[in-house]
């Protein structure tokens, strides 16, 4: 074999291995540029990452930062509700009424309502350890200063002899002595006071640093309808004063009471005379009005003497509604002579049959209001003799529910009670206390309620914005329906 032959075939043995090597580098470019775009894929990732955790690292410092002043602010306010807790009473004043001794004495007098109201609320307060850090009360009398002024007086409660600026001088010491004590006279219109005590008490029941609401108002149903919304708070207390509405007997607050500030019973009616001497005028003899032996207080009409004819007598009333259906007989005589007879009267002896009690009953217009029933014009002699009783008997006036309902239930009653009077007397007397309004209103449901509860011309009032019913002007007094005291309603036609 030639010298040439043998470079040659020595040179393609050499050939394969150079196509693998070649190959094989083909392959490691290609695997080489792989990972290169994969590297740069992930540095991109990488630097997105710490992007990210850089973030992060500066929102948990911000949020730390934010968290910390929270937790200061959080502590600061919790440290502030704690170092000034503080309770709120608020007082309907037209139904929750000082007793009339403080009121009597002014400004002295409300000084001390205030401090001796004061002393008994915190004394409440520190004896619970819930409430024993409290140590500002407020208290917020709401009222209608004039009228409940003037029924004061009407009553009988304030004597004449009283200052009618009493009340004002009594809120003034009151509000004086306390310097978190107030009085607002929300003045003439209706439902005036409850509206504000209600706004009151809803704002206070929100206030965090509230930590006792107080509510005096248990004379009056309408705010146990308003306070069943609020069930279950216990921050809430109420006030009693007189005994409380029937409605309020279903809700569960607590209830405490201060008898030595407040009337612990409904004010009196308005305290007329009783007639204990009506005698008949010297000239022309009259024989003296006979008394009915069915002892409900119906007495005949006086007559002229004659001597020829007397009067028999009229068939008896059965009850006060039935008295104060027609007009009363003319009254000219005196308790002395009741039950005395100048001439035997003429009697029927004809069968007759006793007519039935009348039901006692209430009345309501189409709004569902209390209308009051009309009664009879009384008897003016009558009428002056009740006027005058403040000269009889040392000034002291007759018993309202004792002469009118037939008992009274007040312990010591200072006013009259004594011998009963005749129909005459009754109606007079009925006319007198329907000038005094019911502390109820038109809401009143009281069968027995002897006081009025609207004004008796509503439409066309001399008095005007001066009527002590002043807020019912312009109400429909059209009776509708008949309440019985056992709830049973009747149409009336």
């Amino acid at each position: 074999m030639s010298r040439d032959e043998e470079l040659s075939e020595a040179a393609r043995s050499y050939l394969h291995p150079l196509k693998a090597w070649l190959n094989h580098a083909d392959e490691r470019k290609t695997l080489e540029g792989e990972l290169e775009k994969k590297y740069m894929e992930l540095l991109k990732e990488y630097d997105k990452k710490c992007a990210e955790c850089e973030y992060q690292k500066h929102l948990t410092k911000v949020l730390g930062e934010q968290h910390r002043k929270a937790d200061q602010e959080l502590n600061r306010l919790r440290a502030d509700t704690e170092s000034a807790p503080f309770a709120f009473v608020v007082i309907d004043g037209d139904g929750a009424i000082f007793r009339e001794d403080l009121i009597a004495l002014g400004e002295e007098g409300g000084g001390q309502a205030a401090h001796e109201l004061h002393k008994q609320l915190k004394a409440y307060f520190h004896d619970s350890s819930s409430f024993s850090n409290i140590d500002n009360i407020f208290v917020h009398v709401v009222l209608n200063m004039k009228d409940l002024s003037r029924t004061l007086h009407d009553s009988g409660v304030l004597l004449p002899v009283n200052d009618h600026a009493a009340l004002t001088k009594f809120a003034r010491g009151f509000c004086r002595a306390q310097p978190l004590f107030t009085f607002t006279d929300v003045g003439h219109g209706k439902e005036q006071a409850d509206h504000k005590v209600r706004k009151l008490f809803e704002v206070m029941e929100r206030n965090i640093q509230c930590k006792r609401l107080v509510l005096a108002g248990c004379h009056d149903n309408g705010y146990a309808t308003f306070l069943e919304s609020f069930r279950g708070n216990e921050k809430i207390c109420l006030l009693k004063t007189t005994p409380p509405a029937a409605d309020f007997r279903k809700l569960s607050f607590s209830w405490i009471s201060c008898p030595s500030v407040f009337r612990s019973d409904p004010l009196p009616s308005k305290r007329p005379e009783p007639v204990e001497a009506l005698a008949a005028p010297p000239h022309d003899p009259i024989i003296p009005t006979t008394f009915n032996p069915s002892g409900d207080g119906t007495n005949n009409p006086p007559i002229r003497a004659s001597p020829s004819a007397t009067e028999s007598p009229r068939p008896a009333a059965s009850s006060p509604q039935a008295a104060e259906s027609r007009p009363g007989p003319r009254q000219q005589t005196s308790y002395a002579t009741v039950g005395q007879t100048a001439a035997a009267p003429v009697i029927n002896i004809a069968s007759q049959r006793r007519p039935a009690s009348p039901r006692p009953y209430y009345q309501l217009n189409k709004n569902d209001e209390r209308v009051d029933v009309p009664l009879a014009r009384p008897d003016p002699q009558v009428v002056q003799a009740l006027e005058n009783r403040k000269n009889i008997n040392g000034g002291i006036n007759l018993c309202n529910r004792y002469h009118l309902i037939g008992h009274c239930d007040i312990p010591n009653c200072r006013h009259y009670h004594g011998e009963r009077l005749n129909a005459a007397g009754m109606l007079a007397l009925r006319h007198k206390v329907r000038k005094t309004r019911c502390n109820s209103g038109l809401r009143c449901r009281d069968v027995s309620c002897i006081y009025g509860h609207h004004c008796t011309n509503p439409g066309s009032c001399r008095y005007d914005i001066d009527c002590r019913f002043f807020e019912t002007h312009g109400m429909d007094i059209t009776p509708t329906i008949k309440v019985y005291e056992d709830g049973k309603r009747e149409v009336i036609p």
